[in-house]
C-alpha cells in the first residue's frame, strides 16, 4: 500500500513522494519484515519516516537497495562488506573519496572468492575421482569396506583416495 507522504508527515507542504508500508517493501523486495527490521539495525536502509501510529515507512530507494543486497548475496558478499559498500559510498561525496576504499573492500573479496574457487574445484575433482572409481565398482562382487576397498588396485593407482570415495568406504 502506497502512502502519500504528505498525509504521512502530517503536511501540506514538502515533499510529495509517496512512500510504502513495511509489509509492502518486504512483499515487493521478495523478503520478510523480520529482514527489513534487522537491515535497519545494520545500518543497511532506513525508513523515510514514520506515521503518527509508529508505522515505518520507506521510499522506492529501499526497495532498489533491498534487490540490490539480495543479489549480492547470491553471489556470497556478506553483509558486512554490503555494509562496508554502502558506508564507504556515504562518507565520499566525489569518486576520488570512495576509490580507494572501495577498491580495498573489493580486493579482499575477490582475494576469498580466490580461495573458494580452489577449494570447489578440489571437491569437483574428488566428485569426478570417486564417480570414475565407483563406475568400476559396478563390476565388483566384493563387500565393500575399510579392509577390501584400499586394496583395490584402481584405488591403489591413484595417490590418494578421493574424499568422497572414503565417505563411501568407511559408510559401509
Amino acid at each position: 500500500m502506497w502512502v502519500d507522504r504528505q498525509m504521512a508527515e502530517g503536511k501540506r507542504e514538502g515533499n510529495t513522494g509517496r512512500l510504502m508500508r513495511i509489509g509492502d517493501l518486504a512483499r515487493k523486495a521478495g523478503t520478510t519484515m523480520r529482514t527489513i527490521r534487522y537491515y535497519e539495525q545494520l545500518g543497511l536502509i532506513a525508513p523515510a519516516t514514520r506515521t503518527k501510529g509508529g508505522f515505518r515507512l520507506y521510499e522506492e530507494d529501499e526497495l532498489r537497495k533491498l534487490r540490490l543486497i539480495k543479489n549480492l548475496q547470491l553471489v556470497d558478499t556478506p553483509l558486512a562488506q554490503v555494509k562496508a559498500f554502502f558506508d564507504q559510498r556515504r562518507r565520499g561525496r566525489v569518486a576520488s573519496d570512495i576509490t580507494p576504499g572501495i577498491t580495498r573492500l573489493l580486493q579482499q573479496q575477490l582475494c576469498e572468492v580466490e580461495k573458494r574457487i580452489v577449494q570447489y574445484r578440489a571437491v569437483q575433482d574428488s566428485l569426478r575421482e570417486t564417480i570414475e572409481i565407483l563406475r568400476c565398482c559396478a563390476d565388483c562382487s566384493l563387500e565393500p569396506g575399510p579392509e577390501v576397498c584400499p586394496r583395490c588396485p584402481v584405488i591403489m593407482s591413484r595417490a590418494e583416495i578421493p574424499l568422497h570415495m572414503q565417505a563411501v568406504i568407511e559408510a559401509a
